[in-house]
């Protein structure tokens, strides 16, 4: 059985989210303490998720949702090789574009709040702008008539996209993005997002 190593609200989402799509048997393993011995063994980062798949050890969401896709027979990814393609154009862009910024201002936050400041509002305020931006070329992409980042099914991509997406999209002006918006509201009505977002993780065992 597949262990997947992290918690709630983190990326771990994304591996989740992945698994319950696929309908693959896996066990969620709490990490309250990334810095202990047991848990580094695993990733040095000292960072979630981690992926244990017999003795294969995988980190970085992404990456672990490519390894679920290919082991389930190419499941949620495209069969043509363009599909394939506009799934990691959109998976790479989600990493590069949404969540550096978004991760940039959540770091400020942090270290404002442990120094007993007020964050940099111009951090925040251009990190936010900078999304803006960068959000309106998924709406140019949504408008063209896809259902969907790497065509009109549901696909790796999406999960992928949408967790930071979604994720940001509650600190932006989100009027001018109907079809991301709407887009939102498609992956996250999904079974299996609904089956991820009301786990209840106080019985999982932790490492």
């Amino acid at each position: 059985m597949i262990t997947i190593y992290g918690n709630l609200p983190q990326r771990v989402v994304r591996c989740l989210w992945a698994l319950e799509e696929l309908g693959m048997p896996y066990e969620q393993v709490s990490v309250p303490d990334k810095s202990n011995d047991a848990f580094r063994a695993l990733n040095p980062a000292g960072k979630t998720p981690v992926l244990v798949d017999d003795d294969f050890v995988l980190t970085e969401s992404c990456a672990i949702n490519a390894y679920l896709s290919a082991r389930s027979g190419g499941a949620l990814m495209p069969d043509d090789i363009r599909g394939r393609a506009r799934v990691e154009q959109w998976t790479d862009w989600a990493i590069t574009e949404v969540e550096f910024h978004f991760t940039v201002m959540v770091r400020e936050m942090r270290r404002a709040a442990g120094a007993g400041e007020n964050p940099d509002q111009a951090v925040i305020t251009s990190c936010l702008s900078q999304v803006s931006d960068t959000v309106a070329l998924l709406e140019a992409h949504l408008a063209k008539g896809h259902d969907y980042v790497a065509g009109e099914a549901f696909s790796i991509g999406d999960i992928n996209v949408c967790f930071p997406v979604a994720g940001i999209a509650g600190q932006i002006d989100m009027a001018p993005f109907p079809h991301v918006a709407n887009w939102i509201a498609r992956c996250q009505g999904r079974d299996a997002w609904q089956r991820v977002q009301s786990a209840d993780e106080s019985g999982l065992r932790e490492i």
